[in-house]
């Protein structure tokens, strides 16, 4: 999950916090069929932590990550979540398409509020709200009703109404790239040069082939197109073995 962590709300970078809401993407999985949902519980779970089900607004503790079938007794809270240094929090991504990093099968739109610690492609938050959900299974969609959550049977339906937010003044410059070396700048302009080359090739090959048709018989419009073909595939080889 350190890989998550550091793409989604590090929340080490200083970045200011400022008061009011947030919205991100996240996914969950579903409970089981066999699984008791109390009453006021959502039957999903998250991604990472299977043994925690969803409440409609759920709040941060900072908890060891121990999968279902390990009992122990967490430890007393050291602070509150999310801290800084630490990765505990809510986890939402400020793009949908960002989700794709933990594939489930349930996709949402959360509102983060408290404390919300930014990272560079998500955020770590206090609490979070689920607003929507795109599911067509009728046991998600009746919890979802009774808690007053939108449900959606599209994704694009979703993000029409509840399109992503414009972090950029949140979130600040971007940081500067870094610089390549000759090698990878060499490698840059060989690819572009191929590319140039490779178009050029391809053009001449069908305005000689044209020509061809109406200047050669049969026979040598054939020799001439299995010709430029053998051409244009020994000038890809070399390219790529530059």
């Amino acid at each position: 999950m350190s890989s998550i962590a550091d793409a989604c709300g590090g929340g080490d970078s200083a970045r200011p916090l400022v008061p009011g809401s947030l919205r991100g993407y996240r996914t969950w999985r579903l409970a089981s069929r066999l699984e008791n949902v109390p009453d006021g519980m959502l039957p999903m779970t998250s991604v990472t932590r299977r043994d925690v089900l969803w409440t409609p607004t759920m709040t941060a503790a900072c908890t060891p990550d121990v999968g279902p079938t390990l009992r122990r007794r967490p430890p007393e809270r050291s602070h509150a979540a999310p801290s800084s240094g630490c990765k505990c929090g809510i986890y939402a991504w400020y793009a949908p398409d960002d989700t794709a990093l933990l594939r489930a099968r349930v996709f949402g739109a959360v509102e983060a509020s408290g404390i919300v610690l930014m990272g560079d492609r998500g955020f770590r938050a206090e609490r979070a709200r689920v607003t929507a959900v795109v599911t067509r299974r009728p046991r998600l969609a009746a919890a979802c009703g009774r808690a007053g959550i939108t449900v959606y049977r599209r994704k694009r339906d979703l993000l029409r109404d509840h399109p992503p937010e414009d972090v950029t003044a949140l979130l600040g410059p971007p940081p500067p790239e870094a610089e390549t070396d000759d090698a990878s700048t060499s490698r840059a302009h060989l690819l572009d040069g191929f590319d140039r080359a490779l178009l050029f090739a391809v053009w001449a090959r069908t305005a000689l082939l044209l020509l061809a048709a109406f200047v050669l018989p049969v026979f040598g419009t054939v020799l001439f197109a299995a010709l430029a073909e053998l051409g244009l595939f020994a000038l890809i080889v070399s390219r790529l073995h530059t």
